[in-house]
């Protein structure tokens, strides 16, 4: 397992004196922004719970922590909604596993990453169990968006908020990890977990070389077939979120007066060509054209070229 990010340790410890004390709560709720760890934060706070030892937990050295480092506890289940929807049949499964007694020392985990994702049968599944919880069970939601869990499930959570780091303190902590400078791209996000991400699937690039195609295209020295040629057809999506996110910030801009100097030659180009209300019409129809392409077969360039011919 990863060591902790620093911004994390703070909630981390919080937990810890929970166990030591036995008063942690069977149902922990992690929320915070999209990418600022909460899975990473609930793998360790799993282990935290399955060590033998509540006074020093985690030991590192008891079985239970042992097995747990290598991935193999039979007492730690997941429910992972990260790749999609969790369905009713997989939270009936893992709820009739915890009903038995641990295999593996004397607690049992669920982790149920991006909770918000269980369809409402699931939801309705893992509330009942979260009403009456197995003996020495303890559940582990994460998510990034709680209002959209049922209200019945925030009431039976004791909820963790985890604190956004400082921008600096982000880009740092990707550099170490990945080698790579991401001060470029906190325009599109300043959450770690999520630029660590870009990074490894090499994805940053179609971000970082965004602005400069967009003022190329804006100043007439690129058309719009060329500028849709630069984009990939699996990183339509992706594109789309970052023109999203310059529009935001060009609005932020003009409201603000506050921009990230990285792109401040193309947010003062677009509001100098639309003003606001424009702005906003083509982010509410960037919107719906990212939601019709995850529903449709229609061919990704052509829609894009359509899409910014009407700008």
């Amino acid at each position: 397992m990863t060591e902790l990010a620093p911004w994390l340790t703070g909630a981390y410890q919080q937990a810890q004196v929970w166990r030591r004390q036995s008063r942690f709560h069977h149902a922990l709720l992690v929320s915070g922004i999209n990418g600022v760890g909460q899975s990473e934060f609930a793998q360790h706070v799993a282990q935290l719970l399955l060590c033998e030892h509540s006074d020093k937990a985690p030991c590192g050295t008891c079985h239970s922590c042992q097995v747990a480092k290598a991935d193999t506890h039979p007492d730690w289940l997941v429910l992972d909604g990260r790749e999609g929807g969790i369905r009713v049949d997989a939270v009936r499964q893992v709820v009739a596993k915890v009903a038995n007694k641990p295999q593996l020392g004397f607690s049992k985990v669920v982790v149920i990453h991006e909770a918000h994702e269980m369809n409402v049968n699931a939801a309705n599944a893992i509330l009942k169990a979260l009403e009456e919880p197995p003996s020495s069970t303890y559940f582990i939601l994460t998510t990034h968006t709680s209002r959209a869990l049922m209200p019945t499930i925030l009431s039976r959570c004791q909820r963790v908020m985890l604190p956004a780091p400082d921008p600096a303190l982000v880009v740092g902590w990707v550099n170490e990890r990945v080698q790579a400078d991401v001060s470029d791209l906190l325009w599109f996000s300043k959450t770690p977990y999520q630029l660590l991400r870009l990074v490894d699937s090499k994805q940053h690039e179609l971000l970082q070389a965004l602005p400069d195609h967009l003022m190329q295209w804006l100043d007439g020295s690129m058309r719009t077939d060329e500028l849709a040629a630069k984009v990939p057809k699996d990183g339509v999506a992706l594109w789309l979120d970052g023109l999203l996110a310059l529009l935001s910030a060009a609005i932020h801009y003009s409201a603000t007066g506050q921009k990230d100097t990285h792109i401040e030659s193309v947010l003062n180009a677009l509001l100098s060509r639309y003003d606001v209300y424009r702005l906003m019409n083509f982010s509410s129809s960037l919107t719906g054209l990212k939601r019709q392409l995850d529903i449709t077969h229609l061919n990704p360039t052509i829609q894009l070229v359509g899409e910014l011919n009407s700008w």
